[in-house]
């Protein structure tokens, strides 16, 4: 009983220690991949003028003025924390449990990657929008507003790649396929994940603003209050 049980501490051990590199590896492609999509995203951007950035851009050439390194450095960032750990769980995970490369696993497997594709769209913006500093609920508006478009657009590209991955590719490979096709995808998800989400905020209406706009009377107070819910209604 003891041997047996210090033979499945062993291989847990020599388990761990194999994922050790492909782990290293797949951290290094993504967060590789995700900078110079950010970087592509930025030289592309070069002269779309802000009135207002939610990073101050701070250069580290003159030679590149239009390029902002703190956001670079925040898309790196989530990838190495989120992005990495994320994809490489959900690449093993969807191997065993559709291991092979027959027609029906690797569609069992694209299917699972779109279907759990919300899940690592919203951790990317989630952490992208805390990390610039803004709160909880910036992220939650932030996911709400873009996921929805970013997953659509998602759905018209990744199952290529995906099917190319399991079909082809071994597993402690795929990651690096992923980051290469991610260079073009991180561009987009870059000019997404770093455009401020605008709200309306609908001007606070007051009965004694009302009053006093329809010369302290009651009925043209009420005619003025319903008129206006009305108007918000239509822009809604």
């Amino acid at each position: 009983m003891a041997v047996s049980s210090a033979n499945a501490v062993i291989r847990t051990q020599q388990g761990w220690r194999r994922l050790i590199k492909p782990y290293l590896f797949s951290t290094l492609a993504i967060g590789t991949s995700v900078t110079l999509g950010d970087f592509i995203c930025q030289y592309l951007e070069r002269h779309k003028h802000r009135k207002e950035d939610v990073i101050p851009r701070t250069s580290l050439s003159s030679a590149l003025p239009w390029w902002n390194s703190e956001r670079s450095l925040i898309m790196c960032t989530s990838a190495v924390l989120v992005s990495t750990p994320w994809n490489f769980a959900l690449s093993r995970t969807v191997e065993r449990l559709f291991p092979g490369k027959q027609g029906i696993q690797i569609a069992k497997k694209m299917l699972t990657n779109t279907l759990t594709a919300p899940i690592g769209i919203s951790l990317i913006f989630t952490t992208i929008t805390l990390l610039k500093g803004q709160s909880i609920s910036e992220a939650k508006i932030k996911v709400k507003t873009d996921m929805p478009k970013t997953f659509l657009a998602g759905s018209c590209y990744w199952p290529f790649v995906s099917f190319i991955n399991f079909r082809f590719v071994p597993l402690d490979y795929r990651p690096f396929l992923g980051s290469l096709a991610g260079a073009i995808w991180n561009i987009y998800i870059s000019s997404v994940a770093n455009t401020t989400t605008d709200i309306e905020q609908p001007s606070e209406i007051t009965l004694t603003n009302l009053i006093s706009e329809t010369g302290g009377t009651t009925i043209p107070t009420l005619e003025k209050a319903w008129n206006i819910l009305d108007q918000n209604k239509k822009d809604l």
